[in-house]
């Protein structure tokens, strides 16, 4: 079982591709993918530290993960960055062949940043810190403001 700290290094390493990958516009569809994985730790972050009183501390499939976002009254506004993060990174992944869009011809580099990262993402992150550790919460916040705001 991780913890949370193990997940916070997780999403601040991928809060490091995503600076890095600020200049490969052509990468949009990977940029999109690591922000949802990057929301996918914060939030098994959030659910860690939150475990005594949710009952659960992790969550092993995507599905599952986004019905308890859902459920949860004080998770609802996690949700609701999540699942844009979560939906764009599906096809990204998943969508792109001879006769379907990928995700770079629906947005490109500059809305995958702006809408999804610096929106959706740092909506999420600053919405996580009521949840987490001050610790990690300062941490999150300060990698994420240092990388994008």
């Amino acid at each position: 079982m991780s913890s949370e700290t193990e997940h916070l290094k997780l999403a601040l390493h991928n809060i490091e591709v995503l600076d890095y990958l600020r200049a490969r516009p052509d990468f949009c569809d990977w940029t999109a993918t690591v922000a949802f994985y990057t929301a996918v730790h914060v939030v098994e972050a959030v659910f860690f530290h939150d475990r005594q009183r949710i009952g659960f501390s992790h969550i092993q499939n995507h599905e599952e993960r986004e019905r308890i976002l859902k459920s949860i009254k004080n998770y609802q506004n996690l949700y609701k960055h999540y699942r844009p993060l979560s939906s764009a990174s599906i096809i990204a992944r998943y969508l792109r062949s001879e006769n379907q869009k990928g995700l770079c011809e629906y947005m490109n580099h500059s809305q995958v940043e702006d809408t999804l990262i610096k929106h959706h993402l740092g909506q999420l992150i600053k919405t996580a810190g009521r949840f987490l550790s001050p610790d990690c919460a300062g941490q999150l916040a300060e990698a994420f403001k240092h990388s994008f705001e």
